[in-house]
């Protein structure tokens, strides 16, 4: 008898994801050094994101360098990252990544503007 998974027990995560649309450009992945290409941060945790991106093909395992932006901040930051899985929906390509290098300072002050834009906007549905 096949029995369906519990999507709880498949998570592997260690921090919760928040929602939040931030800007990003992808500056390095595996042999493509001096490239930019522009991407949107679509979730953050501390531990990791979820990226989309345009036309470019990136592989799981492989490193790759980011610039996030938070616009109402002011706020401009780097950050390399290992790509832990990637799907195609709807013509773009979302991407799993695991954070290896993100000064902290940033990486709480950006999770500090996430969590309560994500709990106004969740409270807002109510």
């Amino acid at each position: 008898m096949l029995h369906k998974k519990n999507k709880k027990s498949e998570e592997r995560r260690k921090y919760r994801r928040y929602k939040c649309l931030l800007p990003a450009e992808v500056l390095k992945t595996k042999g493509k050094d001096k490239f930019v290409k522009r991407a949107t941060v679509h979730d953050f945790s501390r531990g990791g994101l979820k990226l989309i991106i345009n036309f470019i093909t990136l592989d799981p395992g492989s490193d790759i360098e980011l610039e996030i932006y938070v616009p109402e901040k002011g706020l401009k930051t780097s950050l390399k990252a290992e790509i832990a899985w990637k799907k195609f929906v709807d013509d773009k390509l979302e991407v799993g990544l695991k954070i290896k290098e993100m000064g902290e300072e940033t990486k709480n002050e950006i999770f500090n503007w996430v969590v309560p834009s994500w709990s106004k906007t969740k409270n807002k549905k109510k």
